[in-house]
């Protein structure tokens, strides 16, 4: 019985190993650069992983903060927090636009550029709202930049969509 607990236990080690391998294995095959040539040139593909890390670092504090809502929810109208949710929404899903464009060659190294700073913008709202949605209260004024805040980040969302038309 010892031998067979041994030689299970050998094959189950084997296995972890071999799912562990897997999965590194595939996620450096995704981050490794693959080149494809558009009209504008030779460009690196670009992974969405990737995307995300460089132009959403407060973004998703944000989402868990709506997510979460008890932090946020007091200091924003249910109306603005609804349309702040959806604008979020609307900028993944424009994300996943850019980046599927992109290694497409359907949108050019000048727009995905342009994009990038818009999602540089925007993420740069998002940090500016994560920092008044962090204090435990607000006085009238703060209440008052935080609704800005959040009907620019809505603007800018909607900014995105029409700038592909």
């Amino acid at each position: 019985m010892a031998k067979g607990g041994t030689k299970m236990l050998l094959i189950g080690g084997a296995v972890i190993v071999i799912l562990v391998a897997f999965v590194f294995g595939r996620d450096i095959l995704l981050r490794s650069s693959s080149e494809i040539q558009c009209d504008d040139g030779l460009r690196r593909r670009i992974d969405s992983r990737e995307f995300s890390t460089q132009y959403w670092a407060y973004a998703v504090e944000l989402e868990g903060s709506i997510a979460d809502k008890g932090k946020i929810s007091g200091k924003l109208e249910p109306k603005q927090l609804l349309e702040l949710s959806e604008s979020m929404q609307s900028a993944k899903d424009f994300q996943k636009f850019v980046v599927s464009g992109f290694n497409a060659c359907a949108i050019t190294k000048q727009q995905y550029a342009s994009y990038g700073a818009r999602f540089q913008a925007l993420d740069g709202l998002s940090r500016q709202i994560n920092m008044l949605s962090a204090k435990p209260s607000l006085d009238p004024g703060e209440r008052t930049q935080l609704r800005k805040l959040v009907d620019e980040y809505s603007a800018s969302t909607r900014g995105l969509a029409a700038a592909t038309k």
